[in-house]
């Protein structure tokens, strides 16, 4: 496993590099998504520990973006992003080497802590997960660690989209579990605010959870935000 990887076409963000601060396997989260394309396993955790070491991550990064020309930097984890405490470390590295926008993807799970609050900032662009309209679903969808509060959470990515300076987007992974509670998500939406809205929908080999009409549909309930599809990258 690499913790720089790429350059790779990101249905969000077009051709990109990817950053991954955990480099881990088996996984290590702080939930266990029923279709998390690592699996099932992992590791539980809620606090952040140095999983890579950042010197080597920014050697790699290096040499990666002399040979190629990128539009975004993706940082995204075999687990989630925050969990790395060297995460600041890593990021304010990567500006010295490339003026190409900065992206972390996240669960939001983190956003409460203080130390998050002001590494969110030196992100050009963050995407939160979103999946789940109440404490049952995100318990049955998500399987979060067991001091996630649900509540908490929403009220966290809502004053951080209000905080942000930059691109504030929401991800919505839906499956076929949480297709009746889309337009309480969309209700949510509305109260974050987002500049965009993925929706994605798991992809394994040349089957999806969802089809392309399956997510056109949901992406209709979506009509007051722009909107993406992991669908729209094939195109």
């Amino acid at each position: 496993m690499k913790s720089v990887y790429g350059p790779l076409r990101s249905w969000r963000l077009g051709i990109a590099m990817g950053v991954d601060p955990i480099c881990r396997q088996p996984k290590v989260c702080n939930y266990k998504c029923v279709y998390c394309r690592l699996g099932h396993g992992g590791i539980m955790v809620t606090e952040r520990c140095r999983f890579v070491d950042e010197q080597s991550v920014l050697e790699e990064a290096q040499d990666l973006l002399r040979q190629n020309r990128v539009d975004a930097i993706e940082v995204r984890g075999t687990g989630e992003p925050f969990l790395a405490k060297n995460l600041a470390m890593i990021v304010k590295g990567l500006r010295d080497l490339t003026d190409a926008p900065i992206c972390v993807v996240s669960n939001g799970s983190m956003f409460c802590r203080p130390d998050v609050q002001s590494e969110l900032g030196s992100f050009d662009i963050v995407v939160v997960k979103l999946d789940c309209a109440d404490r049952q679903s995100f318990l049955s969808i998500n399987r979060p660690h067991g001091s996630i509060n649900y509540d908490k959470m929403i009220d966290f990515m809502v004053r951080a989209r209000r905080s942000h300076k930059g691109s504030f987007r929401v991800q919505v992974t839906a499956v076929r579990q949480n297709l009746g509670e889309m337009e309480r998500i969309v209700d949510i939406c509305e109260t974050i605010r987002p500049d965009l809205v993925y929706l994605n929908t798991p992809l394994r080999g040349a089957a999806s959870e969802l089809t392309r009409k399956d997510l056109s549909e949901v992406a209709k309930l979506f009509s007051a935000f722009k909107v993406r599809t992991v669908f729209d990258g094939e195109q």
